[in-house]
């Protein structure tokens, strides 16, 4: 459901917002804010993962190499 909204902008977005077609505006806006969101769950994402690898001790590539390999095998019937 669509709903309308008061928002502030500043003048340079608002010449933005102006250059566009009517009808073009609320789906430019709305891909904007997808966009901005989406990214901003990657880099908290991306953040929450250093914490905790920063936490954890490191392993071994020929380990986690053993690891994957050993499920895999598993799988199989």
């Amino acid at each position: 459901m669509a709903r309308r909204v008061n928002i502030m902008m500043d003048e340079d977005s608002w010449r933005v917002l102006q250059g566009l077609p009517r009808g073009t505006r609320s789906r430019a806006v709305n891909e904007a804010i997808r966009e901005w969101s989406d990214a901003s769950r990657k880099r908290d994402a991306s953040a929450r993962m250093d914490a905790l690898r920063a936490r954890l001790p490191a392993v071994e590539t020929d380990r986690i190499v053993r690891w994957i390999r050993e499920e895999r095998e598993q799988r199989l019937p």
